[in-house]
């Protein structure tokens, strides 16, 4: 690692609106630093997640992803950064497939035209009563189906709750300390229709994130609870301020592939 390591941050799965999407770090180190450095410059750089990428092949490399307080097994709109990092700066040719080795197993992204195709395992949510915490958290809103993700860590879980309607999601205001209190990393909120065919928000304040902007991992859980009713392949918009929109395609092998497109926004040194 040099003393001034190259960073770069892009904004994935943007919308037609400049700054839109969800902004992450990508850095290309020649080998993992401590992770008490790798998490100061996560919080350095203060963006949602911040991917720290080492080759380990000609097209495959390790990555790890933090956000300014901890580090995730999985994030999908700093993978997709993290791709669209490589083919811009010509670390990898534009055909090339990147693949990428994480504690969430092997993933890929390639370029679909202007689009960048990303293949992740599904999070199917299991059906589960609302807590008091999850009620709370709703500020009043009475949710129509709620249910939890499956994983080893519980900071790895994910709540779901199902609203009414794509109006009840906009407008909703959580109660972000009772969010905090669930059992998970984080809170998904989502409903059909709208102008997409699903709309959804996301917060994880136990991580230091507020509301995301746009949450890859979010929708490996809200493409397969939604096929039965909608179908495999679903327009998707994440209502945060910012704004989000991807493609949400559910497979029969237990995989979702999430595509969207992305812009750098800056690039500059950390030192």
């Amino acid at each position: 690692m040099s003393f001034h390591t190259a960073f770069a941050i892009v904004d994935a799965f943007t919308t037609q609106r400049a700054f839109s999407g969800n902004p992450a770090g990508v850095m290309l180190l020649d080998a993992f630093p401590g992770d008490e450095w790798m998490q100061g410059v996560a919080n350095e750089l203060h963006q949602a997640e911040t991917a720290f990428l080492v080759a380990d092949g000609e097209s495959t490399f390790r990555l790890r992803w933090f956000t300014p307080t901890t580090e995730v097994a999985l994030c999908g709109h700093a993978t997709l950064a993290s791709a669209h990092w490589l083919w811009e700066a010509g670390v990898l040719p534009e055909d090339a497939v990147a693949v990428f080795t994480t504690r969430s197993g092997r993933l890929t992204a390639e370029r679909d035209g202007g689009r960048v195709v990303l293949d992740f395992p599904a999070a199917r949510p299991v059906e589960e009563p609302a807590s008091p915490d999850l009620l709370a958290a709703l500020d009043g809103t009475v949710p129509v189906w709620t249910g939890v993700t499956s994983h080893p860590d519980p900071a790895e879980r994910n709540v779901m709750a199902v609203l009414d309607s794509a109006e009840a999601v906009r407008s909703l205001t959580p109660d972000l300390q009772a969010v905090a209190r669930l059992p998970a990393g984080g809170l998904i909120v989502t409903a059909a229709g709208g102008d997409a065919a699903v709309v959804s928000r996301y917060f994880a304040p136990a991580y230091g994130i507020p509301e995301d902007p746009v949450t890859g991992s979010a929708h490996c859980t809200i493409g397969p609870y939604w096929r039965d009713a909608l179908g495999a392949t679903l327009a998707a918009e994440q209502a945060s301020p910012r704004g989000g929109e991807l493609t949400v395609v559910t497979t029969d092998a237990g995989r979702v592939r999430l595509s969207g497109t992305a812009r750098t926004a800056v690039t500059g040194f950390v030192h």
